[in-house]
């Protein structure tokens, strides 16, 4: 591909004034070929960050802001795949495995628990996540969630052998004058 100097000197040779016997109009088209080519480099950046397949980098950026986090410490086959899944709930996707996709969409490690006989769902974090990302993520299940069914998050990632290490009986979790919820988010750092 010729560069953007020949191309522009070929077309202007017929008017005769950028002659090889005119070094500085010469540079004068130098530098306006410099900056078309930063030009055309920084539209071509521009239009591959527009799309998520083709993002790298800022367009990436962009897009998670507007859904949340940005997430720079995901690998960018991740963050795309993470946004893609986000921009392809539909209205179709308020059913369990439609549930499923929203979650993974935003990057939650989870167990769900079913309870159609009484309309209830319970989905539990199998990671830790900062007080933030907690926020965050609350907010987000909060806006798929069918009205009409009974919904609860929890972040608590202890384990069985972490709730005995506590050495507490029912009683003792009682006189800590604790709701369910906080019982539920209760966290081994926590503890």
């Amino acid at each position: 591909m010729m560069a953007i100097f020949e191309r522009m000197k070929e077309r202007l040779s017929t008017t005769g004034v950028y002659r090889d016997d005119a070094p500085v109009l010469s540079w004068e088209l130098k530098a306006y070929a410099s900056e078309l080519e930063r030009l055309y480099s920084e539209l071509g950046d521009m239009f591959r960050e527009r799309f998520i397949t083709t993002a790298e980098d800022i367009g990436l950026s962009e897009y998670e802001r507007i859904f949340g986090p940005v997430r720079e410490e995901e690998s960018v086959e991740e963050r795309r795949r993470l946004l893609l899944l986000r921009l392809n709930l539909g209205n179709n996707d308020f059913t369990v495995d439609g549930f499923k996709k929203a979650l993974d969409s935003f990057g939650l490690s989870y167990t769900i628990s079913e309870f159609p006989m009484i309309g209830r769902m319970n989905v539990i974090a199998t990671a830790d996540y900062s007080a933030a990302e907690q926020a965050w993520i609350k907010n987000e299940v909060s806006k798929i969630v069918p009205a009409h069914i009974e919904f609860r998050l929890s972040f608590n990632t202890m384990t069985w052998e972490q709730w005995d290490a506590l050495n507490k009986t029912f009683s003792d979790f009682d006189s800590d004058d604790s709701t369910w919820e906080q019982i539920d988010d209760r966290t081994a750092d926590a503890s």
